[in-house]
């Protein structure tokens, strides 16, 4: 009988591409971005409940952010539900320091393991659902890691693809899985056309599941600075040794988990997921989660227009009139004001850099 999954999930980042209502203490993850003032954390975790027991479900975030994830968790887990990373260095270490945690909470080595950001939309809940559960009994059942794949819908150039082999592989009850050949991040657009049309190419929604002993292995082996750390850490953690846990922390390369180990992993296996999912990348993307008020789609105190549409408008607690304009995101919070293009919406992380070389890194 196979063990109940853990849950793994990932809120550690930043959000940048949310500038300026994402900052670093209060990210993407955890903004009212969802109806009744609801986060992106809060429906992850709804989402994931009925997958397993509530004592297996842990939330990974850094330092910083550990106040507003407790608040933002309450009702739905514990605090001691928390893995906190003493600084934020990608989900290569995050997902490490996770796993000696686990291990330490009792995990086995044939024990599947969800890992999944905290930042995404999902339309069909019962379908993800089920899309994990497939995914958790192929990590089973076969050696190798197991990713979440979205059939596309257009060329997107904001997401990794995963290259597809055929389906050579089934899992439980006979359903196919298909092989990963390859992983290829935001392609151009012609690239990501042929990718499109060849049938063969999903997209990459970072969302990873595992035997805990079989990615320990496998990361240990593609890393020697992991191999050593994971020993060390788990050293710290059972000693309480909270700057011990940091030195070697801050040993390991700040690297996401796709190039850390999922480019080079010898066995990796993809499950479909049609699920309506979007990694909600930009401001243009969060439309669907806003409500339709005049000039476009808002969530602000009084939203007024005038010969305006087609807008986006992000301002809690706010007033905002707009007149005779179109296209546009509008981002408002007490100390800073965006407005861009939603269509050139991607290129808010590049005016974050901006803000910090003007000195002003309170505003991120």
């Amino acid at each position: 009988m196979t063990a109940q999954p853990w849950i793994l999930l990932l809120a550690g980042g930043a959000g940048t591409r949310f500038w300026p209502a994402s900052r670093r203490t209060e990210p993407k993850h955890l903004l009212p971005l969802l109806p009744g003032g609801r986060c992106l954390l809060q429906e992850t975790v709804t989402r994931v409940r009925e997958l397993t027991s509530p004592e297996r479900i842990f939330v990974v975030t850094s330092a910083d952010q550990v106040d507003r994830t407790v608040a933002a968790l309450d009702g739905l887990l514990s605090a001691d539900q928390l893995i906190v990373e003493p600084e934020p260095r990608n989900t290569a270490p995050a997902i490490a320091l996770a796993m000696v945690h686990l291990s330490l909470k009792g995990g086995g080595p044939h024990d599947p393991v969800m890992a999944l950001p905290c930042d995404a939309w999902v339309d069909d809940v019962e379908g993800f659902r089920a899309a994990l559960s497939r995914a958790a009994v192929a990590a089973v059942e076969h050696k190798a890691i197991v990713t979440l794949g979205v059939p596309p819908t257009a060329p997107a150039t904001a997401y990794g693809y995963l290259g597809l082999g055929p389906e050579e592989e089934t899992a439980g009850e006979g359903l196919p899985v298909r092989k990963v050949l390859k992983f290829t991040e935001k392609p151009d657009e012609d690239t990501a056309r042929r990718y499109v049309d060849s049938g063969n190419y999903w997209w990459n929604a970072g969302i990873f599941v595992f035997r805990l002993g079989y990615l320990w292995y496998v990361m240990g082996d593609l890393r020697e600075d992991f191999d050593i750390g994971m020993a060390l850490m788990g050293g710290c953690v059972q000693q309480d040794d909270r700057v011990g846990l940091a030195e070697e922390y801050g040993k390991l390369e700040a690297i996401s988990i796709d190039y850390a180990v999922m480019e080079d992993a010898p066995s990796m296996l993809a499950v479909p997921a049609e699920v309506g999912w979007s990694d909600l990348g930009s401001w243009d993307a969060v439309g669907p989660l806003l409500e339709e008020g005049e000039g476009g789609l808002g969530r602000a105190d009084l939203l007024l227009a005038e010969d305006a549409s087609d807008n986006l408008v992000f301002a809690p607690g706010k007033v905002v009139a707009l007149i005779g304009v179109s296209g546009l995101a509008v981002v408002a919070t007490d100390d800073a004001v965006l407005v861009v293009p939603r269509e050139r919406a991607q290129e808010v992380r590049a005016m974050v850099e901006r803000v910090k070389g003007a000195g002003r890194e309170d505003l991120t």
